[in-house]
């Protein structure tokens, strides 16, 4: 399928990503708008995906950028990275818990991860599946129809302490137009994680490499 990839800035995930560290690469890197900024910073930034089209794109944005076929999990050699980037690109791999321990490989000791997935605890995603029903298949968003892992907080956690990271900093991805979630958030701060899920569209977070 030809997948709708968008051309945007994203903050949020740019907030994440540590001032320290030279060569940063990008796993699922799109077309890469929001990473080319870290190459005007000085950074030499190298991305990898599935879909020629984006990646033609990134080309003109990044200090390399290739397509790497769907299986790979090592697009990059071990220990030749400062940070990795994974944007949005874990819910989409099978058997995910086991590639992030390759990718992880990638980033030598000292290094970072950044991984941002979308939490299926945030409460709209909690309405559509619990009161309707239903499990949309979308084009986009949290209910992507290529979506082949469902995500919350502490499974994204176990997967990392099982590949050897230690967290950093925690993010979480508010949207400041709806104003009913904050009133949400309070009445939901029991929740089995102990994490708010009022506000969450998803999760980010901040690993370093040992």
């Amino acid at each position: 399928m030809n997948y709708p990839y968008n051309d945007l800035f994203r903050q949020e995930i740019y907030r994440m990503i540590p001032s320290d560290g030279l060569v940063i690469g990008v796993v699922g890197c799109g077309r890469a708008l929001t990473e080319a900024r870290l190459v005007k910073e000085g950074r030499q930034v190298h991305g990898v995906d599935v879909s020629q089209e984006a990646i033609e794109v990134a080309a003109t944005r990044l200090t390399s950028a290739r397509v790497v076929p769907p299986n790979e999990v090592a697009p990059f050699e071990a220990r030749s990275l400062d940070g990795l980037i994974l944007a949005d690109v874990m819910e989409h791999i099978p058997s995910a818990w086991s590639v992030l321990n390759d990718y992880v490989r990638m980033v030598r000791p000292g290094g970072w991860v950044v991984i941002s997935v979308p939490n299926m605890r945030y409460i709209e995603a909690l309405w559509t599946f619990v009161f309707k029903g239903d499990w949309p298949e979308d084009p986009l968003g949290i209910f992507d129809q290529t979506h082949l892992q469902v995500m919350t907080h502490k499974r994204l956690a176990r997967w990392c302490r099982s590949a050897g990271l230690s967290l950093e900093r925690e993010y979480d991805c508010y949207d400041p137009s709806r104003k009913i979630y904050p009133l949400l958030n309070r009445l939901t701060k029991m929740s089995s994680d102990q994490r708010p899920i009022g506000l969450v569209a998803g999760s980010g977070v901040r690993f370093g490499v040992t």
